[in-house]
C-alpha cells in the first residue's frame, strides 16, 4: 500500500526537525562550530516533494552574532546555511541504498548579491535540480522575507557516499 503524500511529508519533516534541534534523544550535541549557533535560528516553513524539483523552504532571522565588521550577514555563516540548507530536499527522495547518508558535498558556490542586515527576516528556498546514484545538484536561493528580492543563491553539488549494499 502505497503512502499518502502527508504521511510522507511528516515523515520528512520529522527527519528534518531532527536535523534543526542542537542534540539528540540522549542530550548530546549533533553539531559544532557554526551549525551549533544557526541551528536555533533556523525554521522549517515547507515541505513539497513534487517532482521535477522537490522543494525545502526555511525562515532564518540573522543575528549580530553572525555578522560581519560592515553587521551584515557574513559569508561564512551564509555559506553554511546554504549547505546545511539545501541538503535537507534529500530527505524527500532519499531510501536505504539510495542517498541515505545524505552524501558529501562536492562543491558550493555562493553568489552574494546584496547585503543581509543582521535582524533581516529570511526564506532559504532549497530545491533539488538533478539527482542520480553518485552525484546530485541542489539550488539554494536567500530571499528577504518582507518582499521577496534575492539576496544570495547558491548551487551545491554532492557526492552520495553510501556503502555499496552487499549481497
Amino acid at each position: 500500500m502505497a503512502k499518502a503524500p502527508q504521511d510522507v511529508n511528516q515523515k520528512v519533516i520529522d527527519k528534518i526537525n531532527f536535523h534543526l534541534t542542537n542534540e539528540d534523544e540522549r542530550k548530546n550535541p549533533v553539531a559544532g562550530g557554526w551549525m551549533k549557533t544557526l541551528l536555533p535560528h533556523i525554521k522549517l516553513v515547507s515541505v513539497d516533494p513534487s517532482l521535477p524539483h522537490p522543494r525545502v523552504v526555511f525562515s532564518f532571522t540573522t543575528q549580530a552574532s553572525f555578522s560581519n565588521r560592515f553587521h551584515n550577514l557574513h559569508g561564512g555563516a551564509m555559506a553554511t546555511l546554504f549547505d546545511f540548507c539545501t541538503t535537507m530536499p534529500l530527505f524527500l527522495v532519499n531510501k536505504p541504498g539510495f542517498w541515505q547518508t545524505l552524501g558529501v558535498s562536492r562543491t558550493l558556490n555562493v553568489t552574494y548579491l546584496r547585503p543581509v542586515a543582521a535582524g533581516t527576516e529570511t526564506l532559504i528556498e532549497c530545491d533539488i535540480l538533478q539527482i542520480g546514484r553518485k552525484i546530485c545538484a541542489l539550488r539554494g536561493v536567500l530571499r528577504r522575507k518582507a518582499d521577496g528580492q534575492v539576496l544570495a543563491v547558491c548551487e551545491h553539488n554532492k557526492v552520495n557516499v553510501d556503502p555499496e549494499a552487499k549481497l
